[in-house]
């Protein structure tokens, strides 16, 4: 363990600049537009956390549907730049774990599991389910590339950790928007609510009809030309798609 750095030791070493989180601000409050709505009518949500909230786009969009909200992530976050109120925002680590000391009706995290270390995983969900009987989850996949991507995994790994906790997938997210170029790529490719039992009766019965069987494999959407891009990224080396992936937000 002496030989590893600390999460916040690598975010030091990767400092996130101005240019990433403005890339990411560029096309998370239009996509939170269209996913919140669909979430929104599958359950009750007067509340969310979200762990790795960045500058709180998707916050900002659900405060804006009338949840009290509250935004987790790293000290490295600038507070100048937050679309959220301050008191709304929670430094922490989240690669350690955290109990808030209270639940919410809807707890969220957007592309954020693949920037934690692969041994952060288990503890990472572990910190999601003990916060709600909700979770709104995406990370992502094998190839899908991105700065200090360190952990992709296939939907499936989360899908058992998330088990192990007693929780469920539902699939609503996917099938509702797969189609609609408004959300970024991997919202509406890899999002999957997962629900435990006490969730699984809050929700609508349209989004119960969504319920994946156990034992019945998630659907893939990411498009054939997609999946071929993501093979070739899979055989590149990590500093490479790092350098990459800083350019296109630079560039953005």
């Amino acid at each position: 363990d002496t030989l590893q750095p600390s999460w916040h030791q690598v975010i030091r070493m990767h400092e996130y600049g101005a240019a990433f989180y403005s890339y990411l601000e560029s096309f998370a409050v239009c996509s939170a537009q269209r996913v919140v709505p669909v979430v929104a009518a599958a359950l009750p949500v007067a509340s969310v956390v979200d762990f790795g909230c960045g500058q709180g786009a998707w916050l900002r969009v659900w405060q804006d549907a009338g949840a009290a909200i509250l935004g987790v992530d790293g000290p490295y976050v600038d507070r100048a730049r937050l679309l959220i109120s301050n008191d709304c925002f929670k430094p922490a680590d989240l690669a350690a774990p955290l109990d808030l000391q209270r639940r919410f009706d809807l707890v969220q995290s957007l592309e954020v599991a693949e920037h934690l270390p692969p041994a952060c995983a288990e503890t990472f969900v572990g910190t999601l389910t003990r916060h709600g009987d909700a979770v709104l989850f995406s990370a992502a996949v094998p190839g899908q590339g991105g700065e200090h991507h360190v952990n992709e995994k296939p939907l499936a790994y989360w899908r058992a950790l998330f088990a192990a906790h007693g929780y469920r997938a539902v699939d609503l997210v996917r099938p509702a928007l797969h189609g609609d170029a408004a959300v970024q790529g991997w919202y509406r490719y890899n999002t999957v609510l997962y629900v435990n039992a006490a969730g699984a009766a809050r929700l609508s019965p349209d989004a119960k009809s969504a319920v994946v069987p156990d034992g019945q494999p998630l659907a893939h959407y990411w498009p054939a030309r997609d999946r071929l891009r993501q093979a070739v990224v899979r055989t590149l080396p990590v500093a490479v798609v790092n350098r990459l992936s800083a350019f296109k937000a630079a560039t953005m």
